[in-house]
């Protein structure tokens, strides 16, 4: 993904626009990976997450620019909540990176990366949905959608547990607790809403399928 592909005359069909979106979060998810294994020299990761945000906020204006070639209103109305859903999903990555560089941590906890690798999981299979939109078989989609939940349930048990665990072994300085607090909370609330993305997917196909 680069701003190349963002020059455009004429407004795209919104199917391609979600599918570069994607694409772009899927490389955010991927450097903000990278960020937590090299937090002793994490600027140029910081850099990287907020400039792929960048993209996905250029995206997302492109998005709304093309909601105009939607004259479905049920339609236009999914569509335009799933557009919100894709950029919540960046700007929550971005959010993540710029607490890691406000907050400074010395070492990885062992909660961030499985609240990551649960998120890149996440966004792989909503990735692979929506390049197939809008031609999604209906029962694929919807399996889709039940791993996701199962995984935003996992995401949210691995974050009550370390807040558990922090709680009962005070393991950690109570300012680090503060702040991996802030930090993974972060995390659970953008698997969160990539959970959302794809119930919004789901339903814009059942749109479609009826339309």
């Amino acid at each position: 993904m680069n701003d190349d592909s963002l020059a455009c005359d004429t407004p795209r069909y919104l199917e391609f626009i979600y599918k570069d979106h994607l694409d772009n979060t899927l490389e955010c998810g991927q450097a903000l990976s990278q960020l937590f294994s090299n937090l002793n020299e994490p600027d140029v990761y910081i850099e990287r997450v907020k400039s792929l945000e960048e993209i996905g906020d250029k995206l997302t204006a492109e998005a709304y620019s093309a909601l105009e070639l939607i004259t479905h209103l049920e339609l236009n109305h999914l569509a335009e909540l799933f557009i919100k859903r894709l950029d919540d999903i960046v700007d929550g990555m971005n959010d993540t990176a710029r607490l890691i560089d406000i907050c400074m941590p010395k070492r990885i906890e062992d909660a961030a990366m499985e609240l990551t690798a649960i998120l890149l999981s996440m966004l792989a299979m909503l990735n692979d949905e929506i390049a197939q939109y809008p031609n999604n078989e209906l029962a694929s989609i919807t399996d889709s959608r039940q791993a996701l939940k199962w995984r935003e349930e996992k995401a949210d048990l691995v974050y009550h547990e370390w807040r558990k665990m922090q709680r009962r072994s005070n393991t950690l300085p109570l300012v680090d607790e503060a702040n991996w607090t802030e930090i993974l909370g972060n995390l659970e609330q953008t698997t969160d809403s990539t959970y959302h993305a794809m119930l919004l997917l789901e339903r814009m196909v059942k749109c479609s399928l009826r339309a």
